[in-house]
């Protein structure tokens, strides 16, 4: 578990790296509500399947991203393309 001063970055390049090695799920991501809208995109765009929060005793929340079966390589998995600058965020 990390942290990083682009989280967004971070999910998204979690999410693909799980698809390249067919993983089913992607575990412990940290909780924030902005990547709680961003799941929802992606959910309703068929990116992922679902997504769960898990809250923990020490009221820490994380993530749970169920992705989808990889049955066609070139087109399952997601290109993910950073156009950002420090100073200006952008994703494509």
């Amino acid at each position: 578990m990390s942290i990083t001063n682009a989280p967004i970055h971070d999910l998204l390049i979690r999410i693909k790296n799980a698809y390249l090695a067919r993983r089913e799920t992607v575990k412990d991501v940290i909780y924030s509500s902005f990547k709680k809208e961003v799941l929802d995109l992606l959910k309703r765009y068929n990116y992922i399947l679902d997504y769960t929060i898990i809250s923990q005793e020490n009221n820490k929340k994380f993530l749970s991203i169920k992705l989808k079966e990889v049955v066609d390589p070139v087109n399952d998995i997601p290109v993910i393309k950073f156009v950002s600058k420090p100073s200006r965020r952008m994703y494509v």
